[in-house]
């Protein structure tokens, strides 16, 4: 079993890179796109079915959120490296408070644009609305058990915040799937923008629960002295 987690985690780091470069690039291409609006000055409406023109509209509260989950996409995975946790503990630690902090800016700024600047309407806003807020729950209970020294309730915990938080990036080639079969689906952005997301948030939750029971015994077993991760 514990080869086949070996695996199966080399994979999962796979996965991971990959998914934070189509966060990397998320962020970029919206970066580009709001200073390129600035620049030409164009008026934004402040009710749009084009994704991008819903983010102009609030370039502020967008640009607070992209930056803030750029770092989290960064440096969020780093926190599961054994190599930095235990032979650097003090640059896991900042880095287990730029997490933090950055987690919770993400969290909130992504329940306020969740409610103003959903396409998919109501069942966007309420994926959003549900994840964002287990997103949040979940950072403060990783946050508490560390506090407390509970190292192994503060890895469950953190796992799920990873989860969630990098299902955002895998709403986009879920999306490129709905793009690609809407003349024969026939639906529109707005039906499957929201269905992407539900879709991408509980792909992650429930394989984060997966992991955290398969790994469980073998984590508690692990000799390695604990530390002090935040």
């Amino acid at each position: 079993m514990s080869n086949e987690n070996s695996k199966l985690e080399r994979r999962l780091w796979g996965i991971t890179i990959f998914l934070v470069l189509i966060g990397i690039a998320v962020v970029v291409r919206r970066a580009v796109f709001l200073s390129h609006m600035s620049m030409s000055g164009n008026n934004i409406p402040t009710k749009s079915a084009v994704p991008d023109d819903g983010f102009a509209a609030h370039p502020q509260l967008t640009l607070i959120h992209i930056t803030a989950g750029l770092l989290f996409m960064l440096l969020a995975p780093l926190q599961f490296i054994k190599r930095i946790r235990n032979n650097y503990p003090k640059t896991h630690r900042t880095i287990g408070y730029t997490v933090l902090v950055s987690g919770l800016i993400i969290g909130t700024t992504a329940l306020i644009m969740g409610a103003i600047m959903a396409i998919g309407g109501l069942t966007e806003t309420l994926a959003v609305t549900t994840f964002g807020v287990l997103f949040l729950l979940s950072l403060m209970k990783a946050y508490l058990y560390i506090l407390k020294r509970e190292f192994d309730l503060h890895r469950e915990w953190m796992i799920r915040v990873l989860a969630i938080g990098l299902a955002v990036a895998t709403t986009r080639p879920i999306m490129g799937i709905f793009f690609a079969t809407s003349r024969l689906t026939g639906l529109t952005v707005q039906q499957f923008f929201g269905i992407a997301f539900w879709i991408a948030f509980l792909l992650h939750i429930s394989f984060a629960e997966y992991w955290i029971r398969r790994t469980r015994k073998k984590y508690y077993t692990d000799t390695t002295p604990p530390l002090r991760v935040v």
